[in-house]
């Protein structure tokens, strides 16, 4: 039964680590994916603001095309109004040269908005490449110390799982049985102390009579409330009789 106890408290021990281990892992593996997704949001917003510049060149290409051609219109129309004899049809041109021009003001006036939105895109864009790579740097430095930290953890972590499954081994199939279902429902805790007349993993009193008994040793005993192993100190005082 001791020796059966011992093992017990030697499990709860191995547990405890593989706790604080699984704990340092999942945040450092938190820390990372934080990280990534920084970084990709980062990334989206430069991928959005190459995206638009390029839709905003195309437009702008549009655009010249356009006045291009307005330009050779009102060419055109100054060459017929050379050639033109009547005045009505000298008016008819000069109104089609006119439009020609105010057209090709409005154009000029879209082109000179375009410019503008490229080179308020183009410095937006800059901005966030700058602070992509500072972020990606901060992020690889920090990827470089994470790495093995995680590589020890699984392998410490594999280790202290071997010898959880060696221990289990020499437990009863009764004991051993109770012990995996009070870690999966009481948190990982399975085995505490018993102090002060009280259990340590619920800290609810205990009666004098079965505290009393746990410095015997004859039996492996659990916390009537919680049901969790109990244990004592060997510092532990006993309680007077009758306490």
């Amino acid at each position: 039964m001791r020796q059966q106890m011992e093992n017990l408290k030697k499990l709860q021990q191995i547990e405890d680590h593989i706790l604080e281990l699984k704990a340092t892992r999942d945040r450092l593996q938190k820390e990372e994916q934080l990280m990534t997704t920084e970084v990709t949001a980062i990334q989206t917003e430069v991928d959005r603001l190459h995206a638009n510049l390029e839709d905003s060149s195309k437009g702008i290409r549009e655009l010249r095309s356009v006045l291009a051609e307005g330009q050779e219109r009102v060419v055109k129309s100054e060459k017929r109004l050379l050639e033109i004899r009547t005045v009505k049809e000298q008016m008819a041109v000069t109104r089609e040269k006119e439009t020609a021009k105010q057209a090709n003001r409005e154009v000029q006036e879209k082109i000179k908005e375009k410019e503008n939105e490229i080179d308020r895109l183009k410095k937006e864009k800059e901005e966030r490449e700058m602070v992509l790579e500072e972020l990606q740097e901060r992020v690889n430095n920090r990827h470089a110390e994470i790495a093995p930290q995680l590589a020890d953890f699984e392998q410490t972590l594999g280790t202290k799982m071997s010898h959880r499954v060696s221990l289990l081994a020499t437990l009863s199939p009764g004991v051993k049985r109770r012990y995996q279902i009070l870690v999966e429902q009481r948190g990982g805790t399975a085995v505490v102390e018993a102090r002060n007349s009280a259990c340590m993993g619920c800290n609810m009193k205990l009666p004098p009579q079965f505290f009393n008994s746990l410095f015997l040793k004859q039996e492996i005993q659990c916390c009537p409330h919680c049901n969790r192993f109990l244990y004592i100190h060997g510092e532990e005082e006993k309680p007077a009789s009758g306490a």
